[in-house]
């Protein structure tokens, strides 16, 4: 009996933190050139290839981008700055002109939690300075898929993205440190000492260069079960997106734990994220 494959192993490493899966076959009509998958913060690759299997399967010719997040450029502005910097030239390499329509999408995108909003918030950035003279330095026309994303920095919140990281068969032990380190960051941040990265990334996603004229429509997909994300951030950010004159929908779930939604209902959030391609009825 021969080994079972590594969860992504037909990807291509690129750099610790960009993948890619090119297939063998053109784009067939109606599918997305490229898709990119930004993954939450710490990820197992076996939980991360639930869902670029599961687009692999819905879309098989298309290119597969796949951006890790990870603690340590989290929390370190410059490293996250360059995370995203090796699938610039994938993008461009389907894309060498700038688009004569933006009627129809050519990618989609897959934000997962805060560690993938600020990872695309980042190529939003990369993109646009990397542009050569005559490049275009807004991403392709692309949909978006926010999945437990984005969020804003709240005691709650901050304590349990913290306990998180904890093995569980420590944390109940660990938990007064924890809110302590998240009072001391929250504490950080009404003194000026800090920054609400959490809602800055959230709203590069509403007001990046090119993003209104480019982005066809988008989806939120969250629960108010969710500990690391409060639904009140994600649904303001959502409105505000509304009142900017983004195509906005949202597939709220009743109960579903953090990055868990499609563990709750497969189908109706498979179907969530086909609709945002294909266009809602």
């Amino acid at each position: 009996m021969s080994a079972q494959a590594k969860p992504l192993s037909y990807m291509e490493k690129l750099s610790n933190e960009v993948f890619v899966y090119r297939p063998s076959e053109p784009t067939a009509p109606g599918s997305p050139k490229i898709i990119i998958i930004a993954s939450w913060t710490n990820a197992l690759d076996s939980h991360i290839a639930k869902y670029v299997d599961k687009h692999k399967e819905l879309y098989p010719t298309s290119q597969l981008v796949l951006v890790k997040s990870y603690n340590k450029n989290f929390f370190d502005p410059k490293a996250l700055a360059e995370s995203p910097r090796p699938a610039v030239p994938v993008i461009r390499a389907s894309f060498p002109d700038a688009p004569s329509s933006t009627a129809k999408p050519e990618i989609m995108i897959h934000i997962f939690s805060n560690g993938g909003s600020s990872n695309i918030s980042s190529l939003y950035d990369v993109y646009a300075a990397t542009a050569q003279e005559g490049e275009d330095p807004w991403l392709p026309p692309h949909v978006t898929v926010f999945d437990s994303a984005p969020g804003a920095q709240r005691l709650t919140n901050t304590a349990a993205f913290f306990k998180s990281t904890i093995p569980k068969s420590y944390r109940w032990v660990c938990m007064p440190f924890v809110y302590g380190v998240a009072a001391a960051w929250q504490v950080g941040w009404f003194l000026g000492l800090t920054k609400d990265w959490l809602a800055f990334w959230g709203s590069t996603h509403n007001t990046a260069r090119g993003k209104r004229e480019r982005e066809i429509r988008r989806t939120y997909i969250y629960s108010e079960g969710d500990e690391l994300i409060d639904y009140r951030d994600l649904e303001a950010q959502a409105s505000e997106a509304g009142k900017l004159g983004f195509d906005v929908h949202l597939e709220k779930f009743d109960g579903s734990l953090h990055v868990a939604h499609a563990r709750k209902d497969e189908a109706r959030y498979w179907s969530a994220v086909q609709k945002t391609w294909s266009g809602f009825e």
